[in-house]
């Protein structure tokens, strides 16, 4: 079975997307763990595998038909504080971080 121009496409786009994810998370890794972990919304864990990936392997798991990111804003409160310039500027991201830290938190 072939798969049609559109499905193809969205497949490459899919693998892109999980390359630069996964370039980026092991950038942030590297950088600074805590602050990375933090930013993922990964464990200590999932970010020692992740920082200890070679370019091929990285690849390998970016060639995934499925996303490998997930969207973490699932939460209509924490959406909406994004989207909405209710609190301005800096108190509003501040504002979202913590909704999200709180967030992690309960579901750990």
């Amino acid at each position: 079975m072939s798969l049609s121009h559109p499905d193809s496409a969205l497949l490459n786009d899919i693998r892109e997307v999980n390359l630069s994810y996964l370039m980026l998370a092991q950038r942030l890794l590297r950088e600074n763990l805590a602050a990375g972990m933090f930013r993922l919304g990964f464990d200590a864990d999932v970010a020692e595998i992740l920082m200890g990936l070679s370019p091929a392997q990285i690849v390998k798991l970016a060639g995934s038909n499925s996303v490998l990111c997930a969207f973490r804003l699932n939460d209509a409160q924490l959406l909406t504080s994004l989207t909405h310039d209710v609190l301005g500027g800096v108190l509003q991201q501040a504002h979202s971080t913590i909704l999200m830290a709180r967030r992690e938190s309960v579901s750990a």
